[in-house]
C-alpha cells in the first residue's frame, strides 16, 4: 500500500444509552483502527484533520482523516512503524514519527520526508516527546542486548519480564535545529514516557517503567544536561501511579494516585516540580489514563470497571465492559467503564459517555483496546477508542452539548 492513496471512512452517530451523549464513530469496526498516543497532538490546531491509524491488508499505516468527509490520505508506508508514536507538527504542516529505527519528518502537503535523528545500532528507541516548538526532542533508548526474550503475541507478558530484566536505558536529548544530541543519563532500569516541559524545555518528565509492585517509584524528574535526576514522590508496593503529564503552561505534572489495599482511594494530584510540593486536586473515578485540555479548562479520564490492573488482565478473561460483539450497554453488565469529563474550575466530574472496551490483549498491540482519551486541539471534541464493536474503533464526542 502505497502513501498517498486516499481510503473513505463511514462516520456512524448514535446516542449512548447511559448517557444521552451524542457520540460518533469515526472508523468502522471490520479493521483496527486508534489514534495516536493520548499525550501527542493528534489533532490540527482547528481540530479538522485527525492523525491516527488504520490497519488494512494486514498492514498498520499512519492516515491523516479529514473529520468533516471521513476521507483519509496514507501517509506512510513499508515496515517497522511504531503505530502509536506520531504527533502533528506545531504549524500543522509536518508529523513527526518514529519507523526503522529513526525520528522522520514528513510534509503533509509533498508527503517528502526526512530522517531527524536516528536510533543507534543495537539499541531500541521510543516513548519519546518533544518540545511545544518542535525544536527538541527527548527519546528512551534501550539496549537491545539487555532486554530478556520475548514471548509471542501481543499481550502483557512483557511488562513483568521487562522490568525485572532491568534494561540498560537511557534518556536522549536532541536539538533538531543544529542536528547535535547528547545521553541525559542512563541506568540498568526500565525508563518510559519522556516528556519535555511546556516552557522549560530543559526540564524532562519521565517514569521508571513497570508494574506498579514492581517498580522503585514511577515519577522522575531530570534536566537535559543530566544534571537534578530526583524522584518526585515515594511509591509504596501498593499504590498506584499513573499516567502522568504536564499541565498545558508548565506548572505543574498531574497523576491519578490509587490505593490497591485499605480504603482504595482514588484521586488526581498534582506536583510542583520547582517545589516538589503535591496537592490533592479532587477524588475521581478510577482512570486508568487521563489528560486535561490545552487552556486546562476540563480533563478527561477512562475508567476501568474492573479492580485488576489492565497489566494483570488474561487474554481468556472475561471483557470488563461488557461483549466486544455488541455495542448495546443493555445486553451486559454495566460496570464503570466510562468516559469522564472533569471540569476544573468546578472540580467535579460527569460521565461523558460509556466506552464499553473491553481492555484485553487480543487485536495485535497491547494497547489498542485502550481508551487513550484526549481533546482535539480545539478543545471543541473529546476523542477515543473502543472495541466494544468489534475491532478497536476510534469515537467523538461533540462537547457543546455539555457546555451548553
Amino acid at each position: 500500500m502505497a502513501a498517498g492513496r486516499i481510503i473513505k471512512n463511514k462516520f456512524h452517530e448514535f446516542t449512548d444509552e447511559l448517557t444521552g451523549t451524542r457520540v460518533t464513530r469515526l472508523t468502522e469496526p471490520d479493521h483496527v483502527s486508534h489514534h495516536m498516543y493520548f499525550y501527542n497532538r493528534c489533532t490540527t490546531a482547528d481540530g479538522s484533520r485527525l492523525l491516527y491509524c488504520a490497519q488494512t491488508e494486514g498492514e498498520r499505516q499512519l492516515y491523516l482523516m479529514d473529520l468533516h468527509t471521513g476521507d483519509a490520505v496514507q501517509l506512510t508506508e513499508g515496515d517497522g512503524l511504531d503505530d502509536y508514536g506520531g504527533l502533528i507538527s506545531a504549524e500543522d504542516t509536518h508529523i513527526f514519527y518514529q519507523q526503522k529505527g529513526g525520528i522522520w519528518k514528513l510534509c503533509l502537503e509533498t508527503l517528502e520526508k526526512e530522517c531527524v535523528y536516528s536510533i543507534p545500532e543495537g539499541w531500541n528507541g521510543g516513548n519519546w516527546g518533544m518540545s511545544q516548538d518542535n525544536r527538541y526532542l527527548a527519546i528512551v533508548e534501550t539496549l537491545r542486548a539487555s532486554l530478556p526474550e520475548q514471548k509471542k503475541g501481543g499481550n502483557w507478558d512483557f511488562f513483568a519480564l521487562t522490568c525485572k530484566a532491568k534494561p540498560h536505558c537511557r534518556i536522549v536529548y536532541v536539538d533538531l535545529q543544529t542536528g547535535s544530541s547528547h545521553t541525559v543519563l542512563e541506568d540498568d532500569c526500565w525508563f518510559g514516557h519522556a516528556q519535555i516541559r511546556p516552557g522549560d524545555p530543559d526540564t524532562i518528565l519521565f517514569c521508571h517503567e513497570g508494574p506498579f509492585d514492581l517498580i522503585d517509584a514511577r515519577l522522575w524528574l531530570v534536566q537535559s544536561d543530566g544534571s537534578n535526576y530526583r524522584c518526585c514522590r515515594e511509591q509504596p508496593s501498593d499504590l498506584i501511579l499513573t499516567h502522568e503529564f504536564w499541565l498545558p503552561d508548565g506548572s505543574k505534572l498531574a497523576f491519578v494516585y490509587r490505593e490497591t489495599t485499605g480504603r482504595k482511594v482514588e484521586n488526581i494530584r498534582m506536583i510542583n516540580p520547582d517545589t516538589m510540593e503535591e496537592e490533592i486536586f479532587m477524588a475521581c473515578s478510577p482512570y486508568a489514563h487521563f489528560i486535561c485540555d490545552k487552556q486546562n479548562r476540563y480533563m478527561v479520564g477512562d475508567a476501568q470497571g474492573s479492580d485488576v490492573p489492565i497489566h494483570m488482565l488474561k487474554d481468556t478473561d472475561e471483557t470488563q465492559g461488557g461483549e466486544t460483539a455488541d455495542a448495546s450497554p443493555s445486553s451486559c453488565e454495566v460496570k464503570n467503564d466510562f468516559i469522564y469529563l472533569v471540569d476544573v474550575e468546578k472540580r467535579e466530574e460527569r460521565r461523558l459517555c460509556y466506552h464499553g472496551t473491553s481492555w484485553r490483549a487480543i487485536h495485535g498491540n497491547p494497547q489498542d483496546s485502550h481508551p487513550h482519551p484526549c481533546f482535539t486541539e480545539d478543545n471543541r471534541h473529546v476523542i477515543f477508542v473502543s472495541d466494544r464493536e468489534g475491532k478497536p474503533c476510534i469515537y467523538r464526542v461533540d462537547l457543546e452539548q455539555f457546555k451548553a
